[in-house]
């Protein structure tokens, strides 16, 4: 099979699985529903460098689409890995329109290794529970 032909088999079938999973599966669904362009364009499994789901998320996490990345943001292990950083770099704002998010892309670099690493890992902790799930682990 061409890896075209995989490609187009594999991220349907990433998405439907990672929306049958979990019990906080709104979360994640809002998340695959606003970034799976932006997986495709920067983290595809044939793109160079885009293997690693999560160190592409945190690399390109700027690069993506503003729907993509205030999804990110909602889920809930990434509101509590980087609540401390918000609470630190973003103090004087208002929680609405986007102000959070505004914020947490102009302080991106200054965030926290934790709050980075958990935007990273925000989607692949489905994408590697699903593949299991498929494969018979």
């Amino acid at each position: 099979m061409g890896t075209i032909c995989r490609r187009r088999i594999y991220w349907p079938c990433l998405i439907c699985g990672l929306l049958l999973m979990s019990p906080a599966s709104s979360q994640y669904a809002a998340v695959i529903e606003a970034c799976s362009r932006d997986v495709v364009e920067f983290c595809a499994p044939n793109r160079p460098g885009g293997s690693h789901l999560a160190e592409c998320t945190e690399a390109h996490f700027l690069d993506f689409t503003e729907p993509c990345k205030a999804a990110l943001l909602k889920i809930t292990p990434v509101r509590e890995a980087c609540g401390t950083d918000i609470r630190q770099q973003c103090s004087g704002i208002k929680p609405s329109a986007g102000r959070i998010l505004l914020c947490v892309k102009e302080h991106f670099a200054s965030m926290s290794e934790q709050c980075r690493h958990a935007i990273g890992h925000a989607a692949e902790r489905k994408v590697r529970r699903m593949e299991q799930k498929y494969s018979g682990r």
